[in-house]
């Protein structure tokens, strides 16, 4: 990162997170992926209720739940969840979910929070292969991507 680069409190740029919102953005249009990320500490008593929390976070997504991806990556609680709609599991399976959090995980460690993530998303976007793109009014009504600080909504 270059000496001086503003840093958002959970290490991202704002140059890394507008490559996060075009991964995301390809993701739509290239594969018809409705898919959302959040970046950021979730407000939770014991980091046990993360996956029960991603999960809710994900249900809150209304009738877009069915075939939304959703992906949490909490970098000060060190936990990433990848939670998909029942519409999307055979586009884009479990296992195919755990390899990607596999990838993800390494690069994080390796300090490149930015480009674990759009790994993972491609990675995604692979496995789900080509479709039809959101419409242009499904993707406005759609937020890209999240980046917050200590406390997510439930």
């Amino acid at each position: 990162m270059a000496a001086g680069s503003p840093q958002t409190r959970d290490g991202l740029t704002p140059r890394q997170q507008e490559r996060i919102e075009h991964a995301v953005s390809l993701c739509r249009s290239e594969n018809g992926l409705d898919v959302s990320v959040l970046v950021g500490d979730l407000d939770l008593p014991d980091l046990s209720q993360f996956r029960s929390a991603a999960e809710r976070l994900h249900a809150a997504l209304g009738e877009r739940t069915a075939a939304a991806v959703l992906l949490v990556v909490a970098p000060g609680q060190r936990r990433v969840e990848l939670v998909t709609g029942p519409g999307v599991r055979r586009r884009v399976p479990d296992r195919v979910c755990a390899l990607t959090i596999l990838s993800m995980t390494s690069a994080f460690a390796g300090g490149d929070l930015a480009g674990g993530v759009i790994d993972g998303l491609r990675q995604i976007a692979e496995s789900a292969g080509r479709r039809a793109a959101l419409s242009p009014a499904e993707s406005m009504a759609r937020s890209d991507v999240a980046v917050r600080g200590s406390a997510a909504q439930h």
